[in-house]
Parts: structure tokens; sequence; C-alpha cells
């Protein structure tokens, strides 16, 4: 006969356990994920648009490309380096 109850309890432990481990772990890995988010999204899309803006001009294309992508670089770079100011501040403070 298989127990209904021993089993249950078993898996509330396990859960438990995997809850506990999940509350620290998540916000770490969240926290890793954010970072690197941050420079593959932001600078990276800026440079792609940047380089495909100036061969798009090289081939008798609009200087707006270029523009666009600098700005569009140009602002990222502002918003990452906001955001990494505002974690190395957190990390430092007691």
């Amino acid at each position: 006969m298989v127990n209904h109850a021993k089993i249950a309890g078993r898996m509330d432990t396990l859960l438990t356990r995997i809850a506990a481990r999940t509350d620290i772990l998540l916000p770490k890995i969240a926290r890793r994920a954010n970072i690197l988010l941050d420079l593959v999204g932001g600078p990276l899309v800026g440079v792609l648009l940047l380089s495909g803006g100036i061969e798009t001009y090289h081939d008798g294309g609009s200087v707006g490309w270029p523009i666009a992508g600098s700005a569009l670089l140009l602002i990222n770079l502002l918003v990452s380096w906001r955001r990494f100011s505002r974690l190395r501040k957190r990390a430092t403070s007691p």
C-alpha cells in the first residue's frame, strides 16, 4: 500500500527546502541578469545601430542613420553609467 500522508509530508519538506534556497538564490540571479541585460541591451544596440548607420552612409544613404546611432549609443551609455553608479553606491554603503 502506498502511504499518501508520508509521501505528502516528504514532498512538503522538500518543497520547503527548495523555497528556502530560492529565496536566497533568486535575488542574486536576478541582479546578475539585470546587469547583463544592461550591458547587452543598452550600449550594444547603440553600437550596432551606429555601425549599420555608418555602413549605410558610406553606401550613399542618409546621414540620419549615423546620427541616430550615435545619439542612441550616448543615451544608452548614460543610462548604464547611472545604473552602475547606483549599484556601486548600494554595495559600499553599510
